[in-house]
């Protein structure tokens, strides 16, 4: 029976540190940019996103129960998280599935479900007879809207 003896090559121990210290210098850049950047904000594509995302945002009353407001507390009709924070607390993607169902995510939350392709079509109101493409571009650019809100991005 041969038995083998397992060698590195003495040029593996310092491209593999090299390449350590290279990732370890990636991360501490990213822990250092203290958020991950999904998207750029200020791209036109991004403005016109935003910009009708804002038109949602206030077409579907989303302040009627959420405070928008630097410092804003609840009160007996503002009971809904400050959305102001958004873009500070939630990673873009997790808000795009809250918005298409919020009622997966949380069983019971008092958030609608305003988009048509959900069970829950009582409060599709506004939007009834567009179809799944045009819903998730409003959704898309209601998350946009949320992202700058409060921020210099933020449409006027």
């Amino acid at each position: 029976m041969k038995s083998y003896k397992l060698s590195i090559s003495s040029a593996f121990i310092p491209a593999a540190s090299c390449l350590l210290a290279a990732l370890l210098l990636v991360a501490a850049s990213a822990s250092q940019a203290g958020q991950t950047t999904y998207f750029r904000t200020d791209t036109p594509e991004f403005k016109e996103s935003a910009k009708l995302g804002k038109q949602m945002f206030e077409a579907y009353r989303c302040a009627q129960c959420h405070a928008t407001g630097e410092g804003q507390p609840l009160t007996d009709d503002i009971i809904a998280p400050n959305l102001i924070l958004t873009k500070e607390r939630l990673r873009p993607e997790w808000i795009l599935a809250w918005l298409m169902d919020p009622q997966a995510i949380q069983p019971g939350t008092k958030m609608p479900n305003f988009f048509s392709f959900n069970e829950d079509d009582d409060y599709n109101l506004i939007f009834s007879d567009t179809d799944a493409h045009d819903q998730y571009k409003i959704i898309v650019a209601l998350r946009d809207y949320l992202m700058v809100l409060g921020g210099p991005n933020e449409p006027q």
